[in-house]
C-alpha cells in the first residue's frame, strides 16, 4: 500500500519511513515541501497520509481539509504529528478529517500499530467501495456507477470538445444457454465476454452491465468512424473464443449497438437509449452484427 510521509523536516521523515517500512507490502513516499505533497496525494492513488502540523507554507491541518474537501480522496485515512501541548490543533483536525494522532517524539511501536489499523480502516474501505461499484459476478462496473461514470465524462467530453462513442452489448440467444446448461453456465458466459472485453480496450475506456446479458460500454475520445472499428474488434474477438463451462465448451456471439454523443443528448441516457435501439435493430435483422445510429 502507498503511504506518503510529509513533513519539512527530513530527518524526522526517513526516520518514519523507515519504521513503515518494516511492514509487509509497503510503498512509503517522502515530501518535505507540503505543497508538493498535497499535490501528489490529490493526483495519485495514496492508501495513507503521515502528516506534520507544523510545516511553512500549508501547515498539516490545512492540507487536511484540502485533502478531505476532495471526494475521490475524503476516505484517505490521514494521521497528523503533533505536540503534547497542542490540543485545540487536535479538536481542529479531527473537525477537519484527520483519522488519529502521534506525538513527538514518535514511537516506534505506536506508529507501527496505528498505521496498521489505519490500513485495515482503508482496506475496509476500499473492499466497501468495490462492492458498491462493481459487478459481483462480473467486476466491471454496475449499472449505477457506470451510468455515473459516464455522466462525468460526458460533461469531460463537452468541456474539451472530444468525441464520445457509446456500445451496447448484448449476448445472442443468452437465454438458450441458460435453459439448456443451466445459469452456472450462463454466468461463465458472462464472465468471459466481461474479460474479453476488458482485455480488448484501453485503460481510459470503461464498461459496465446494465443487467442481465446486457453491457455498455464508454469509448472515451473516440469518433464513431474509430468506434465501429473497436466493435468489429470486440465482435469478432467474442465470435472467436471458446468458452469454456462444466457442461461444455461454448461458442458465444454478441449483437452491438452504436452511437456517438451529439450536442442534441441533454444527458447520457439520450445517446444510450440511441445505442440501445441500435442494438435492437441488430438484433432483429439476424443477431452477430453492429448497427450504428
Amino acid at each position: 500500500m502507498n503511504i506518503v510521509i510529509i513533513d519539512d523536516n527530513a530527518v524526522n521523515a526517513k526516520i518514519n519511513a523507515a519504521y513503515i517500512n518494516k511492514l509487509d507490502d509497503i510503498n512509503s513516499v517522502i515530501f518535505t515541501n507540503p505543497i508538493e505533497g498535497l499535490a501528489y496525494c490529490l493526483e495519485k492513488d495514496v492508501d495513507m497520509i503521515l502528516v506534520d502540523y507544523k510545516m511553512p507554507k500549508v501547515n498539516g491541518l490545512e492540507l487536511v481539509r484540502l485533502v478531505k474537501e476532495n471526494p475521490e480522496k475524503s476516505g484517505v485515512p490521514i494521521v497528523m504529528i503533533t505536540s503534547d501541548s497542542e490540543n485545540d490543533v487536535r479538536l481542529a483536525a479531527l473537525d477537519a478529517g484527520a483519522n488519529d494522532f502521534l506525538n513527538k517524539p514518535v514511537d516506534e511501536m505506536e506508529l507501527i500499530i496505528r498505521v496498521r489499523n489505519m490500513l485495515s480502516l482503508r482496506s475496509y474501505t476500499l473492499e466497501l467501495k468495490r462492492l458498491a461499484n462493481f459487478d459481483a459476478l462480473t467486476s466491471v462496473y454496475n449499472r449505477r456507477h457506470y451510468l455515473e461514470q459516464a455522466e462525468k465524462e460526458m460533461s469531460r467530453a463537452r468541456r474539451y470538445s472530444s468525441p464520445l462513442s457509446v456500445l451496447m452489448i448484448d449476448v445472442d440467444k443468452f437465454k438458450q444457454v441458460n435453459d439448456t446448461y443451466g445459469h452456472a453456465c450462463g454466468d461463465t458466459v458472462l464472465t468471459e465476454l466481461a474479460n474479453i472485453c476488458l482485455a480488448e480496450l484501453r485503460e481510459v475506456d470503461f464498461i459496465g452491465r446494465l443487467g442481465g446479458e446486457e453491457f455498455s460500454v464508454c469509448l472515451t475520445e473516440t469518433s464513431l468512424d474509430r468506434a465501429s472499428l473497436v466493435a468489429e474488434r470486440l465482435r469478432k474477438s467474442i465470435e472467436s473464443a471458446t468458452v469454456n463451462t462444466e457442461q461444455e465448451s461454448l461458442k458465444i456471439s454478441v449483437s452491438i449497438g452504436l452511437t456517438e454523443v451529439s450536442d442534441c443528448d441533454q444527458e447520457f441516457s439520450n445517446a444510450l437509449n440511441r445505442a440501445d435501439q441500435a442494438l435492437y435493430s441488430a438484433k432483429e435483422s439476424g443477431r452477430n452484427k453492429i448497427v450504428s445510429l
